[in-house]
């Protein structure tokens, strides 16, 4: 046995060892995410393995994204795969509550949706021996050892490996190449990514960009649209999209330095994880400002001209983008000094807004020079720098010409087409009986 392929099971030995003597732990962090209302009680079973869904016959193709952002970059190679007599099952798996009620909405008929497992061989194995998938793909870089281990055929898609990250993973060589070997094609996001791979030892690597490139326009609500415009009572809307703990109550205290509250100006907030809603409403009225819940105004509570509106639902980024005179992109001001990498400023710009983004959009470097070059998205140093660039947006707002903003074209059909080769593959085929 070569030595490499012997250190690979001392590694998933030690693994599962320890994993084994951490049951008990796992569970009871089960069980506190499940106090903190983060799993879903009615589907707790999936999270241990075990299947609330019927196998359909035929090969299956397992897709695995962490939550709403990877699901949404997913779409497009799910609705190349399923088409026409004799397309393969597709099973979704994601963690979070979030991405599993947008997947009721916005998978295709056919898929699957399931919580995936905990990453402990014993609720993995159940899972596998029942799902039998003939291939597994992996969003982006979830890269957990028993989840790793379980996806056979492994393909990473829209893999993404920062700088950071290179360098944290360069500190365990072993533990690296130990869950890389299981990759049998990595299809990274950009050349840079591509590269890091390869130094950490990934096979078959290649630069196929975003599947996120591919994603339909977000759909508007025409009804709630001119409720949010009635709430705004005619001013102009700075929409802070996909933010992050910490990244909230530094547009709040800079929209209060600035006094934006005696202007026609409104601020719309809406959280990365909407569950986060409550909190974002009390720092804004302890700040201050007149605050209102999206969910109470559209129940019929409709507060006179709130400062602030916070956004507490999902699936309506594209009412809120089309409310906005500018787009304000989260998870890029180092919240909390975190470096998260930013979010998604592909809805915007092919909705036509002007967006802005803070320093760190790491998960979007590939996208960042195109989009800068033809004018699509600008980027500033922190929040004082992006409120001050979007202030003559706000005063002026530019006309939205939805769809006619940017368009960059993606890989999926490709992508879709060589995961439907590799599914029909002789080896594939027989994994699947």
């Amino acid at each position: 046995m070569p030595v490499k392929r012997a250190k690979a099971w001392l590694l998933l030995g030690l693994y599962r060892l320890l994993s084994l003597g951490l049951t008990p732990f796992w569970l009871v962090l089960l069980l506190v995410r499940l106090a903190k209302a983060k799993e879903d009680p009615r589907r707790l079973g999936e999270r241990l393995g075990w299947p609330s869904r019927r196998r359909p016959a035929g090969p299956l193709l397992w897709f695995h994204a962490a939550s709403v952002g990877e699901l949404n970059s997913l779409l497009p190679v799910l609705r190349a795969l399923d088409q026409g007599v004799g397309a393969p099952v597709l099973l979704v798996t994601t963690v979070t509550r979030t991405s599993a009620a947008l997947a009721d909405r916005v998978l295709p008929p056919a898929a699957i949706h399931q919580f995936v497992p905990i990453d402990h061989w014993l609720a993995l194995l159940p899972f596998r021996c029942y799902w039998r998938p003939c291939l597994g793909v992996l969003a982006e870089a979830e890269l957990w050892p028993e989840l790793v281990q379980a996806m056979p055929h492994l393909h990473l898609i829209n893999a993404r490996m920062s700088q950071r990250s290179y360098l944290r993973h360069r500190r365990f060589p072993v533990y690296a190449g130990w869950l890389l070997a299981r990759v049998e094609v990595c299809l990274a996001q950009s050349q840079d990514d591509a590269e890091r791979f390869r130094r950490l030892g990934a096979r078959d690597v290649r630069a196929l960009g975003s599947t996120k490139l591919d994603a339909d326009l977000p759909p508007v609500n025409s009804v709630h649209l001119e409720l949010v415009q009635q709430v705004f009572a005619g001013r102009s809307v700075l929409l802070l999209a996909s933010s992050h703990a910490g990244e909230e109550r530094q547009w709040i205290e800079a929209w209060v330095e600035n006094k934006l509250t005696q202007r026609p100006f409104g601020l719309l907030l809406a959280p990365r994880h909407p569950q986060r809603a409550q909190e974002v409403l009390a720092q804004a009225r302890e700040l201050g400002l007149s605050a209102a819940l999206w969910s109470d105004l559209a129940g019929g509570g409709l507060a006179p001209n709130p400062d602030v509106l916070v956004a507490d639902v999902i699936g309506e980024m594209g009412t809120w983008i089309s409310a906005a005179a500018v787009v304000v992109m989260g998870g890029s001001f180092y919240p909390q000094g975190r470096a998260l990498g930013g979010q998604n400023p592909l809805e915007p710009v092919a909705l036509g807004r002007p967006v802005l983004c803070g320093p760190d959009m790491a998960n979007f470097s590939d996208l960042l020079e195109p989009l800068l070059s033809a004018g699509c998205l600008q980027q500033c140093a922190d929040v004082a720098a992006a409120l001050a660039a979007a202030l003559p947006l706000l005063v002026q707002p530019l006309p939205q010409r939805r769809g006619e903003g940017l368009r960059l074209r993606g890989p999926s059909q490709l992508l879709a087409s060589l995961l439907l080769k590799q599914c029909r593959s002789s080896s594939a085929a027989e994994e699947c009986r």
